[in-house]
């Protein structure tokens, strides 16, 4: 009997936002698909997005439900409604990523008498007691998992916990099969170039972020400003959109420093394998500490030289001079150092030794299976 209840078909019930691009929903995805791959049932509620037809066409149920709402009043009434869909389901689970939908997962856990577990995926921030008393949802799982060291240090440090062992630190991980310089041709190099308006035999620096000031894309300019004798052509991609303010801010500087021609910005790439194949050195400039930084490792698994700012998350993924280089953050100066120095090692054995370091390191301990093989693991332990 113990055996048939060890080995019995589950049901996970995932709860996000929405299922638009970003981190957490490809992860949210890549977690329903092993979930249905390992025999079991995955749902997965949200308020609707790009990826639902992919999530359904790789077996999942998708829900749709005003989950991303913060209202009071939808979340309690969203409460109920999951607690409803978990009854009619029979979901053993339910896994809450967001802190809105985390309240109503917590609500309809508690009446259903099912276990809850929560993935606390940033850095929430909190001005005062009541915004802290909002984020704090994401510590009630039976589970907490974090995404990095760095995360579980911020969940202990500033919420109160009294069984600190249900914290669990689950990296986020990469397809490294996927992500490998081995899928680019040289036609596809080539189109990539051509798109990027890439002059000849110039190095490429690539930072793929949101246009937001915490990402720290002035200070790359200022940089860049600094060695601006030298042969480069860096590329600033993410959404153009969102902050059109802070868009004309980077632009300005841009043109103050007179690098109209060697730094230019370009949307969202939804091929980033492309991107980051035409790339020589890839950059995360955050000035603020990020929970994870999942291009950090997109872009190592590419064989790529990753120069990131040594805050969060971006400590655990690279060891200085050995699979990356860090700098401090808000320092131009220290960054223009290390770009020049990566400069200086494309094409030798320095390069090659630090690029096959950085995807070994990914394979060994940032990798897609690793991260879906721990967490699957979460799910058996608590059922």
């Amino acid at each position: 009997m113990d055996v048939e209840k060890k080995y019995h078909k589950k049901t996970i019930l995932q709860v996000i936002p929405a299922l638009t691009s970003g981190g957490v929903e490809r992860g949210t995805l890549e977690i329903a698909k092993k979930v249905v791959e390992s025999g079991n049932v995955s749902i997965v509620i949200s308020n609707g997005g790009t990826l639902v037809d992919k999530l359904e066409q790789e077996g999942s149920l998708h829900i749709h439900l005003d989950v991303a709402s913060k209202n009071p009043f939808t979340i309690w009434r969203n409460a109920g409604k999951i607690a409803d869909i978990i009854r009619l389901h029979n979901v053993d689970i339910i896994h809450a990523r967001s802190r809105a939908p985390a309240w109503s997962c917590y609500l309809a856990a508690k009446s259903t008498k099912i276990k809850l577990i929560t993935t606390f995926h940033g850095i929430y921030n909190f001005k005062n007691r009541i915004k802290k008393y909002y984020n704090s949802i994401m510590t009630e799982g039976i589970k907490v998992i974090a995404v990095s060291n760095f995360v579980s240090t911020h969940i202990i440090e500033n919420y109160k916990i009294k069984d600190k062992e249900k914290i669990v630190v689950i990296h986020r991980g990469v397809n490294h099969a996927e992500f490998s310089k081995q899928h680019l041709s040289d036609e596809i190099l080539y189109k990539f170039r051509e798109k990027y308006n890439v002059p000849i035999n110039s190095p490429i620096i690539l930072l793929p972020s949101r246009m937001t000031r915490w990402k720290g894309h002035l200070y790359l300019i200022e940089a860049l400003n600094k060695i601006k004798d030298l042969n480069f052509y860096c590329i600033l991609a993410g959404d153009l959109s969102k902050h059109p303010h802070f868009v004309n801010n980077i632009q300005d500087k841009i043109r103050e420093y007179k690098l109209q021609n060697r730094v230019q910005l370009f949307g969202n790439e939804p091929n980033m394998l492309g991107l980051y194949g035409i790339a020589d050195i890839v950059l995360s400039t955050s000035i603020e500490p990020e929970a994870f930084g999942r291009t950090i490792i997109e872009a190592q698994s590419m064989e790529k030289i990753v120069i990131a700012t040594n805050i969060g998350g971006a400590c655990e993924t690279i060891q200085d001079n050995v699979t990356g280089f860090h700098v401090q953050p808000k320092n131009s100066v220290d960054l223009a150092k290390k770009i020049q120095l990566a400069l200086e090692i494309l094409g030798t054995e320095k390069e090659k030794e630090i690029t096959q370091a950085a995807r070994a390191s990914v394979i060994k301990d940032f990798s897609l299976k690793l991260m879906l093989e721990k967490t699957l693991n979460i799910y058996n332990e608590v059922d």
